[in-house]
């Protein structure tokens, strides 16, 4: 398969892909870039998500470092502990955050219990609950990085 393209993100496979698999690129207007100028530390942490899953589904386990010039290498516990922290310590907590800030933003431009409860895939009791815990807090600090102009 040669290229195929969807609205913002491209895929590129097989003998087109850099390592013959394939390459994605997310393609970014001047103001969102501008809007998220750390966008490179959040795309190694969606990386690392994705070389981790891959590793696990290939069972690569036990035999050596992590290489990220070498995908799918062997892995070890370091392997391990260094795909941990970025999916714990960085993707999860990004996108928590980014996650409480549109729920925020959702009930600040008028949208319903219901609507969360469908974006969410939950059961409306639920979602009212998710909300209402959500709105008795401050903004977390992921919260806060999600809203923040940063420069």
């Amino acid at each position: 398969m040669d290229s195929m393209e969807l609205s913002s993100i491209q895929f590129r496979e097989g003998d087109d892909a850099r390592f013959g698999g394939i390459d994605i690129t997310i393609s970014l207007t001047r103001d969102q870039a501008v809007a998220i100028p750390d966008v490179g530390l959040m795309a190694d942490a969606v990386r690392a998500a994705l070389d981790a899953l891959a590793t696990l589904r290939l069972g690569y386990v036990d035999q050596s470092p992590y290489n990220p010039d070498q995908p799918h290498a062997d892995a070890d516990a370091d392997y391990w502990r260094s795909a941990i922290w970025a999916l714990d310590r960085r993707l999860l907590s990004q996108l928590t955050g980014i996650r409480d800030a549109a729920v925020r933003a959702h009930i600040d431009s008028g949208g319903t219990v219901a609507e969360t409860a469908r974006a969410m895939d939950v059961a409306r009791s639920t979602a009212q609950y998710r909300r209402e815990a959500l709105q008795a807090t401050a903004p977390s600090t992921w919260e806060t990085w999600a809203t923040t102009p940063q420069h």
